[in-house]
């Protein structure tokens, strides 16, 4: 996707859309207290980037969140990373589970939602997006809205955003072949076994930054990691360049930004709109005895042909709540994650802990929306 295919809007027509979308008074209402719990809310220096070059349409724009475009306009991952790391009161506030996750993880359970990327300024034609400064939803949120609606067209024709046709990171992530950020299939018809091994090939990269292993400078064009090259090695990019873009702060701690990616994959793996699992564990894993399976993976899921609002409702705290009072959820399954981190456990050490977390059931099953999330009338 060498641009996006779009318009640029005057602020008359801005204005118009949005009173259809959100109501003729919703232009004029205030937004910091949507802006105060939407996920991820980006850093402090993010926001004043933010406050100082939005134009007023583009602040207005944080208001669709509530349509359901938006699938982080709650803080349930930083929930769940707090409840992992003990907190039990008060966690449903993403500032109280910093205080017990930590900013750096905290930040990195951020990243998979809205990974900072910049686009040339020929990939940028017919947006809004600001070529020289980097692309959060934060800091460029009708650039943002702009690519995220032009990449779900381009998967709703069959397209698949990825490496090779330039698609931007939010386009590949949420639409394409980056999806296992989200332990989804990139598309429609994918088989369990491919899925399963995208999603343990970022687990292995992840794992492998939060140890130590591979470094701010390391290229990833240099990671050994079988099948890596396929989704990075031609972006000529860095570690450091991969989390951190826009945002050097993050760089003292890139080990906890990491393994906060990790977590935010393995807790959508819980989510219902994103994986469909067994009722039942299994017992205890194979592999590692002392530590107990979580329900088998069914089926991976395409966001590709999702309703959104569908997706969205499994996505929220209330669905988190659900399934927080089974055995076995995402907090019970990442605080082993946890442990084996604070010991500094090597990738070889925490692998059949991982292996057994994303066992399928069947490697053939191919992906689909999921029949309780697909798009009405859509096939």
């Amino acid at each position: 996707m060498r641009s996006v295919q779009g318009f640029r809007h005057s602020p008359r027509f801005v204005r118009l859309c949005l009173a259809l979308v959100l109501g003729p008074t919703s232009a004029f209402l205030s937004l910091e207290a949507k802006g105060s719990s939407l996920s991820p809310r980006g850093t402090k220096v993010e926001q004043h980037v933010a406050a100082k070059n939005d134009d007023w349409w583009q602040r207005a724009f944080l208001k669709l969140s509530q349509t359901g475009v938006l699938h982080f306009s709650e803080p349930v991952h930083e929930e769940i990373t707090g409840r992992i790391f003990d907190c039990e009161d008060g966690c449903n506030d993403a500032d109280a589970s910093a205080e017990y996750a930590g900013l750096f993880i905290i930040a990195g359970v951020r990243w998979n939602d809205d990974p900072p990327f910049q686009m040339l300024p020929s990939e940028a034609q017919h947006t809004s997006c600001k070529t020289l400064q980097t692309i959060r939803f934060t800091t460029q949120p009708y650039c943002w809205y702009q690519i995220f609606t032009a990449a779900k067209k381009m998967a709703a024709s069959g397209q698949v955003p990825n490496a090779a046709n330039h698609a931007p990171l939010l386009a590949r992530s949420h639409f394409g072949d980056l999806q296992f950020f989200h332990s989804m299939a990139s598309q429609d018809g994918e088989t369990a076994a491919e899925t399963q091994r995208r999603v343990m090939i970022w687990m292995e990269f992840t794992w492998r930054v939060a140890s130590g292993e591979y470094k701010l400078d390391t290229k990833l064009a240099d990671v050994k990691i079988d099948g890596f090259a396929q989704f990075f090695g031609t972006s000529g990019w860095t570690v450091q360049d991969l989390f951190t873009a826009g945002n050097p702060a993050l760089r003292r701690r890139i080990t906890d930004v990491a393994f906060g990616s990790l977590l935010h994959t393995v807790e959508d793996s819980f989510a219902e709109g994103h994986v469909q699992r067994e009722e039942a564990s299994p017992g205890a894993c194979s592999a590692t005895p002392q530590l107990s399976a979580p329900p088998r993976v069914i089926e991976f899921h395409s966001y590709s042909h999702q309703d959104e609002k569908k997706h969205k409702e499994k996505d929220s705290r209330a669905a988190f709540l659900e399934l927080f009072a089974k055995p076995a959820n995402a907090v019970t399954v990442g605080k082993p994650l946890d442990d084996y981190y604070e010991k500094g456990a090597s990738w070889e050490t925490v692998r059949p802990y991982i292996d057994c977390i994303f066992t399928v059931v069947d490697p053939t099953t191919k992906a689909s929306a999921g029949k309780e999330f697909a798009i009405e009338g859509a096939e």
